[in-house]
């Protein structure tokens, strides 16, 4: 899906915190993704959203500063 994001959980055991985040992105012409804090990936939605992009499907989102996963609903 051209200009969307998602944001994903990395390996833990190979990426440790703060840093265990992606942030990918899709502008239509190639995929980027780059590792990043979740204070980092909440920031970069946000202004990602007012690019324009939307979260695509299977993302976790972040609501009032914590990450949300369908696994994760409270």
């Amino acid at each position: 899906m051209a200009n969307s994001y998602s944001i994903q959980r990395t390996d833990t055991d190979r990426i440790p915190a703060p840093f265990d985040f992606t942030f990918e992105w899709d502008n239509g012409t190639e995929r980027t993704f780059i590792v990043v804090s979740l204070h980092g990936a909440k920031a970069l939605s946000e202004t990602f959203e007012n690019f324009g992009y939307e979260r695509e499907e299977g993302s976790i989102q972040i609501m009032q500063g914590k990450a949300w996963t369908p696994l994760n609903k409270k």
